[in-house]
């Protein structure tokens, strides 16, 4: 698709330029021919000159943004590019710690929650110490998520260290709250929304973790 984008306006440049410097000249068929001639000559040099990495970052930027615009017409094939996408990035010298977590943020906001942890994973194997409470956090989630919302001995490794950092992330301490009502440690559970409700700014999350915090409260006194 990518050589097509780039082939056709070639063609047709080469083809206009020729017709109208040889009018009593070659056929049509002929100046045809000379152009597709032309088109490929000009890329067979582009290619010379880097261009592969060229094809490849387009192709690459095309396959990503169909995943997260759901414009995939095959899903399962595109997951397993994005997944190369993600480690190849990864792995490039002198990487950004940026480079991969827009990558991760961007697969969790389409709810690839798979290949968004895995990005996750990725930078915080590379970048573990530089990552503040408020990413960890996110990772947290993104795992939870990936879990069908699920604690394991992971999320909750990783959510101790985002509440360490960033003690007063309201995501995180929702995140706790739901791990200390899974161990029916009803107090602390309410204990840890109430603040996160004071740490919120969305009036939709806030109007959403007070009918949890009631919920819970109903609970506690059944």
């Amino acid at each position: 698709m990518i050589f097509f984008y780039i082939s056709l306006p070639l063609f047709v440049i080469f083809y206009l330029t020729l017709r109208g410097q040889t009018r009593q000249g070659p056929s049509k068929g002929a100046l045809l021919f000379m152009s597709f001639i032309c088109t490929l000559v000009t890329l067979y040099i582009y290619k010379g000159f880097n261009g592969d990495t060229t094809f490849k970052l387009v192709n690459d930027r095309e396959i990503l943004e169909r995943l997260i615009t759901a414009k995939s017409k095959s899903k399962e094939q595109d997951a397993i590019e994005v997944g190369r996408i993600i480690l190849e990035v990864s792995n490039k010298e002198e990487v950004l710690a940026g480079e991969i977590y827009l990558l991760a943020k961007k697969l969790r906001g389409a709810d690839e929650y798979a290949l968004s942890s895995l990005a996750f994973d990725q930078l915080y194997n590379i970048f573990s110490n530089e990552l503040d409470g408020n990413i960890l956090a996110e990772y947290a989630q993104t795992i939870f998520l990936k879990e069908d919302r699920s604690f394991n001995g992971k999320i909750e490794s990783i959510l101790e260290e985002a509440l360490l950092k960033s003690p007063d992330n309201p995501s995180a301490l929702t995140l706790k709250g739901l791990k200390e009502l899974e161990n029916k440690n009803i107090d602390l559970t309410i204990s840890l929304w109430t603040k996160a409700l004071t740490l919120l700014e969305s009036e939709k999350d806030k109007s959403e973790l007070k009918a949890l915090i009631e919920a819970v409260k109903k609970l506690k006194n059944q």
